[in-house]
């Protein structure tokens, strides 16, 4: 008991002088995956809880990115991809640079734009990563997809970079490498995420490999209440009761207080006619148990309810998703009570639950987006069809979502 408790006031003492801008992150294969298609994933959790997508259009090709709300000019990108077909996202790393005191820090998001303009391949982003003058600057895993089926993860310093490839059996037997907060080439024992990287590897060793789809990944993994170290399910329980007022801790869970999106970049099958354009970015902007999950592509126009009208202001279906995660964590103004979500407001045995009811719309949403996905796939391009045509497919998921969210 005396050794229980001794543990449970490091992990407070710890989170409580841990940085919020911790993630959860995923490199995917096409071999774990059920299209074949390769994916990066990533939970994020930042201090800048508000955000919108922006598009861009580079010299060479157009790309996408989640920013935060604040950073009008979008200067820096937190996960995104591009029209060719390259994908990148990060998580931010705690035991590496050790002992650095200079002042050239926390570039991520200038890198991973740059990265975007300039990259098509892992092969590009190597050679990028080795011309970059040191001090990098960075302290991160960035997670990099492209239009050939690579997918690898770049435990990255000041100094150095080492890959650990979701393709390479040897370093990713099952087809994914997943990170939190800590690297493998830092300091062991020291860093953050350690219960979070737990769950997820419990969670992603639960699907057998060939299976894994977006709505699991979006669902499934961004929503996750999972607690490998308690052995509960949250998610499961909940939804056998009805509701009654409970409450749960969400510090050591997936998605948390600090989660402020979710973004999935779901590459393409080249074996069976998919294009680089036709790289899927699935976003969930704002708390993800509140918010409604959105596809998009390149050089097409995005969810106008996802994009902020003017530079720097927030995005509608983001602002409702901050409105109803002050719903979710009732006790948010007092000094700790962001540390409790209202769970069965999300699940309950009625089935009325907020995150229910979004997954309910979801289901749609995943469909038709799969069907078109298929369909271009078959036509070697986007096709004729409108209702599958990526603009038209977006317009109306918009619609859909703006209209669920004002009937709450």
């Amino acid at each position: 008991m005396k050794q229980l408790k001794t543990l449970l006031l490091a992990l407070v003492a710890m989170f409580a002088v841990a940085p919020a801008w911790a993630c959860t992150t995923a490199v995917i294969s096409g071999k774990f995956t059920a299209s074949g298609r390769p994916m990066i994933w990533k939970v994020r959790d930042t201090e800048a809880y508000e955000n919108v997508m922006k598009s861009y259009q580079g010299d060479r090709w157009s790309y996408v990115g989640l920013i935060n709300t604040s950073d009008a000019k979008g200067e820096q990108i937190w996960g995104g991809w591009n029209a060719v077909g390259f994908a990148i996202m990060n998580s931010a790393s705690f035991n590496v640079n050790e002992g650095y005191t200079g002042k050239f820090i926390d570039r991520e998001g200038y890198f991973m734009q740059e990265a975007l303009r300039e990259c098509r391949t892992l092969k590009d982003f190597e050679e990028f990563l080795n011309k970059r003058p040191r001090p990098m600057g960075v302290a991160a895993h960035f997670g990099v997809i492209d239009a050939e089926g690579g997918a690898a993860f770049y435990e990255v310093n000041n100094e150095t970079w080492t890959k650990f490839d979701a393709n390479n059996s040897e370093q990713a037997p099952r087809g994914y490498v997943l990170r939190t907060n800590y690297s493998f080439t830092g300091t062991p024992g020291k860093g953050l995420g350690f219960v979070r990287f737990q769950n997820a590897a419990d969670i992603f060793n639960k699907v057998p490999v060939g299976s894994l789809t977006p709505a699991m990944v979006m669902q499934q993994f961004s929503r996750c209440t999972y607690h490998s170290v308690l052995k509960v399910d949250y998610r499961k329980d909940y939804s056998r009761l009805p509701e009654q007022g409970a409450m749960i801790s969400t510090d050591d869970l997936i998605c948390r207080y600090g989660t402020s999106s979710a973004i999935a970049v779901e590459g393409i099958n080249a074996a069976k006619g998919e294009k680089p354009e036709q790289t899927t970015g699935w976003v969930q902007v704002g708390l993800p148990y509140a918010s409604m999950t959105m596809p998009m592509w390149c050089d097409v126009p995005l969810p106008r309810g996802l994009v902020a009208t003017n530079p720097g202001e927030e995005a509608l279906l983001a602002r409702k998703a901050m409105e109803l995660k002050k719903v979710l964590y009732p006790m948010w103004k007092q000094s700790d009570g962001y540390h409790y979500i209202a769970i069965d407001k999300m699940f309950n045995q009625a089935g009325t639950g907020l995150t229910q009811r979004i997954e309910k719309e979801e289901d749609v949403i995943f469909r038709m987006t799969e069907e078109a996905r298929q369909y271009w796939g078959k036509s070697k391009g986007w096709g004729k069809k409108k209702e599958y045509m990526p603009a038209e497919l977006v317009r109306s998921i918009n619609e859909r979502a703006e209209k669920f969210y004002e009937a709450l």
